[in-house]
């Protein structure tokens, strides 16, 4: 069955000022997808074309936009579409030109001109759709009005990877649940559209299917959050704000015979950064999953855009539904029909939300911005080799050899350094520093032919070095140095000013020989006892004075002989007695005199 509204179907083309006469229209409309069409133009509305009228079409109408315009019988219900001629193909009917065959896209096609890469710092969803749209379309297709995204959210760095814009806003839309498509005139993100559109079953709609799919709505997450180094988890059994249509509710509520009931064991996920998002997640895949549980399809006889909201009445049941797809079909003598796949218009998010959909980044080398993490976490910032401007990264982490809590390896790039960054699973939104690499401008100071030396030097000119089978040093710009010597099998401490030991026992051993030498003072102090022991001779010299002062005692014992040898005078001063005692004879030679002076008297035995 077919209604007849001639006046109802508009085709128009830009640059061509006659009525386009037209045969086999068809347009389809897709969430999420650009919109195609394609018509049989008879352009000259001749019988015979001349070769040179056809091929001058061909290039003349190439690339020209096209608008289509469907109406409703009585005129309150109109449903336009524009895009651009993409493809013109030369039609022939016994060996002479007849027309043209008209292939074409919507204008949404200008973001995808090229994949791209950038970073955007600091702003919700609604920023970057807006700033994409503002930047690449000129205002063609979309109004500010109509970028409305539910999540408000200020993400500190949302990254498109390799994607056109087109497929970067998808997976945006995707992944956080938002109403995604071009209405035919201008680009949605966010909202539905209200329409009066009101199919009565047998009447505008024939052919109405309705197919209801079982399955499990349960979903069971877990992800890490390392911020706080814990564990994250969510899980739901349905969403608590399902569509109240009849034959989703019923599916919903049927959905538990195939889903047990325990949801301990998860599925991990690193779309999640936080117990918040987790949470979101979960409820956004049993909401994606009700908004998949029901779908309506039919051939409508009034016209409907992808998008709009409309009623379908079957009999005493009413069903308020949201068109995913519709595919418009239209003859130029006022056929027209079109075919449409519905869900109810009440579910939470849109049936392609995903919650594991993500850019699949490579890893690749970066520079690093800033290392200065104001939360102390040893994170980087780095700039991309993308050659733009917005190719700054947020914080990310830098993967260390050894690591816990006070405790473990840590090395945090210099600024300018040349890092290598990966991703965990290849997402895109979870970068971090796996290593760095040398280049042609910063190059290796170990490098030999040999590849003997190994070290570290860092950025002040402190130096830890090894040299395979010759030594390792350790030194710092100011002159201190420890040498291991692998050849002379010896170590060398040196220093420009002091070296302190500070220890609570210090212990020589030495298997031949001690030295020490200072070019000033040596100063030994024992808080308690010193003990000297020779094993042969004992030698000490003494270029000035030699000052020795007990408090307690002084004893000495020798086995041998004392000589003692004075060039000029000798004095012993006791404070009490003095006692000077021989086994055998106790002589004293003076070549002058020899006085005993006592305040008393003097004994001789």
């Amino acid at each position: 069955m077919s209604s007849s509204f001639k006046d109802q179907i508009q085709v128009t083309i830009s640059g061509y000022t006659k009525r386009v006469l037209f045969s086999d229209l068809k347009l389809t409309q897709r969430m999420m997808e650009h919109h195609d069409f394609s018509f049989t133009w008879m352009y000259s509305g001749n019988t015979i074309i001349s070769p040179e009228e056809q091929a001058e079409a061909i290039r003349r109408y190439t690339a020209n936009e096209v608008i289509f315009t469907f109406k409703s019988r009585n005129g309150e219900i109109r449903v336009m579409s524009k895009g651009i001629i993409n493809e013109l193909i030369s039609i022939y009917e016994k060996g002479s030109p007849r027309g043209l065959y008209v292939k074409g896209i919507s204008h949404t096609v200008l973001l995808s001109e090229q994949p791209k890469s950038r970073v955007f710092l600091e702003k919700n969803i609604k920023e970057v759709a807006l700033k994409i749209f503002e930047d690449e379309t000129a205002g063609e297709f979309y109004q500010s009005e109509a970028i409305q995204p539910r999540y408000k959210k200020m993400f500190p760095a949302i990254t498109q990877y390799n994607e056109t814009s087109f497929d970067f806003l998808k997976r945006l839309a995707a992944f956080h649940g938002e109403w995604f498509y071009f209405d035919g005139m201008r680009m949605q993100f966010g909202n539905l559209k209200s329409s009066k559109v009101k199919l009565k079953n047998y009447v505008t709609l024939y052919d109405f299917t309705i197919k209801s799919k079982l399955r499990s709505h349960k979903t069971s997450l877990a992800g890490y959050d390392p911020n706080t180094a814990l564990s994250i988890k969510s899980a739901k059994a349905i969403t608590a704000a399902g569509s109240a249509d009849g034959f989703s509710a019923m599916t919903r509520r049927d959905q538990l015979v195939v889903a047990l009931p325990n949801a301990s064991i998860p599925s991990y996920t690193n779309q999640a950064k936080n117990i918040t998002e987790i949470e979101e997640l979960a409820q956004r895949q049993v909401a994606a999953r009700d908004a998949n549980s029901t779908i309506y399809t039919g051939m409508a006889y009034v016209p409907i855009g992808v998008g709009q909201i409309f009623t379908v009445q079957n009999k005493e049941v009413y069903h308020e539904l949201v068109a995913i797809k519709v595919t418009h079909f239209a003859e130029y003598d006022g056929q027209y029909r079109c075919k449409f796949k519905a869900i109810p218009a009440d579910v939470e998010v849109p049936h392609y939300t995903n919650i594991e959909v993500s850019a699949k980044a490579d890893t690749q080398p970066a520079i690093v911005i800033d290392n200065n993490d104001p939360e102390g976490l040893g994170r980087v910032k780095v700039k991309f080799y993308w050659a733009n401007y917005d190719a700054n990264s947020d914080w990310m982490r830098v993967m260390q050899q050894y690591s816990g809590k006070n405790w473990g390896q840590y090395n945090r790039p210099e600024i300018g350094d040349e890092v290598l960054v990966s991703f965990e699973n290849r997402n895109v939104n979870h970068p971090y520093v796996s290593g760095s690499h040398y280049n042609g401008k910063a190059k290796p100071e170990f490098f030999d032919s040999n590849n003997s030396t190994k070290g570290w030097k860092f950025r002040f000119g402190q130096v830890f070095k090894f040299i395979e089978k010759v030594g390792i040093w350790l030194s710092d710009p100011s002159g201190n140095e420890v040498h291991l010597s692998e050849e002379t099998k010896s170590m060398t401490f040196t220093s420009s000013e002091t070296i302190t030991f500070n220890c609570k026992n210090f212990v020589i051993n030495a298997s031949e020989n001690i030295s020490s030498s200072a070019g000033m003072n040596i100063v030994e102090i024992a808080g308690v006892n010193k003990s000297s022991i020779v094993g042969a001779e004992n030698r000490t010299e003494v270029g000035g004075d030699l000052l020795m002062k007990v408090k307690g005692e002084l004893f000495e014992s020798i086995d041998g002989d004392v000589h003692s040898e004075v060039k000029k005078d000798r004095n012993i001063i006791g404070g009490s007695d003095i006692t000077l005692q021989s086994k055998k004879n106790n002589e004293l030679h003076s070549k002058n005199d020899i006085q005993n002076n006592s305040n008393e008297g003097t004994t001789q035995n």
